[in-house]
């Protein structure tokens, strides 16, 4: 675009002649939106877990299309383990009205963890490799066309895999009690390990229960033989006693049983003491992996035996007192005995 002074044309109209001068140059960009970018992009997506097998994922879109429309219907579609709930969507009733250029709109779902080995070959339906949004939208003209837009889970999906890493792994829980709060270095005291059994199953297995596909007494090990081991590696005590034995859980066992497993335990040092001695669970291996004394519902099949991670409850800490007299008894004797 050329640009001349303002008293070119008075200049020009009293017959001077052109003045000798360069115009005044400008350069002018333009950049229409729909050019580069589709008429809904994805601006910003995130996941929440929530709950126990709960997730909240919440996008947001740009509309860069000049010419504004509608959306007639949206879909979420998510792969293997996430799932939207039935009642998940939560942007019913929205969108109802022209969306222009530059708005932002924010949709909302509410999706469920779910487990692949309940559902049936039959009844699943064929599932996205990805993330994808979408989204119908609707012109003046009633005019429809479908954009597909993906959606970057990737940081949800990161953890969800971690967690899968740990889903056979069986958790029991116990309680470590201590008959004093405070000792001598060197003087046995009384401890003992509340164990509970009932609680020995996978995380897997404890989701079926929430989501009512099992029920947690299926995942049990009634029959199952275990070694138990109580060490003291890192803990400021020496262990003493009943440190290591074999549990073989009743079928008959209730829910509020518990098995006590009680040794001494001697500091090693004085002061406030906050490590104490730790307790191990494993399967004893068998011949057979279908041992007539232990459920198949626990043990899978292979030669290896799951895991179990234990999870302990400590007293708070010791207080451990050092020697302050020392009592000993002098005999006298005659050399000719030594």
């Amino acid at each position: 675009t050329l640009y001349r002074q303002e008293s070119y044309d008075a200049v020009m109209e009293s017959g001077e002649g052109e003045p000798e001068s360069d115009p005044m140059r400008t350069l002018l960009q333009a950049m229409v939106t729909t050019l580069d970018r589709s008429a809904l992009g994805v601006d910003d997506a995130q996941a929440f877990l929530f709950g126990d097998d709960h997730v909240m994922v919440n996008i947001s879109l740009q509309c860069n299309s000049p010419v504004p429309f509608y959306i007639k219907e949206w879909h979420l579609d998510l792969p293997p383990p996430l799932q939207v709930e039935e009642d998940g969507d939560l942007n019913k009733g929205m969108y109802h009205h022209a969306i222009p250029e530059g708005e932002m709109l924010l949709f909302g779902f509410k999706c469920v963890r779910t487990d692949n080995s309940t559902s049936s070959p039959e009844k699943e339906e064929p599932r996205c490799e990805r993330p994808l949004l979408r989204v119908v939208l609707q012109d003046d003209f009633g005019k429809t066309f479908l954009q597909v837009l993906p959606v970057n889970l990737e940081d949800i999906y990161k953890k969800l895999r971690k967690e899968d890493v740990h889903a056979e792994l069986y958790t029991a829980t116990a309680e470590l009690t201590c008959a004093t709060g405070e000792g001598t270095v060197g003087h046995p005291v009384p401890f003992a390990y509340e164990l509970n059994l009932q609680s020995l199953v996978t995380p897997r297995q404890r989701r079926r229960a929430s989501l009512g596909t099992a029920s947690v007494a299926s995942g049990t090990v009634a029959g199952c033989p275990m070694l138990y081991t109580i060490v003291s590696d890192g803990s400021d005590w020496i262990v003493s006693g009943k440190v290591q034995g074999l549990l073989r859980p009743s079928p008959g066992m209730e829910e509020s049983e518990m098995i006590s497993l009680q040794f001494r335990g001697i500091p090693t040092q004085s002061g406030i003491l906050r490590n104490f001695p730790e307790l191990f669970l494993e399967y004893l291996p068998t011949k057979d992996n279908h041992d007539r004394n232990c459920s198949t519902a626990v043990i899978p099949d292979n030669p290896s035996r799951p895991p179990i991670t234990v999870q302990c409850k400590n007293p708070d800490c010791f207080q451990s007192f050092a020697y302050t007299t020392s009592l000993s008894l002098a005999v006298p004797a005659l050399l000719e005995e030594f």
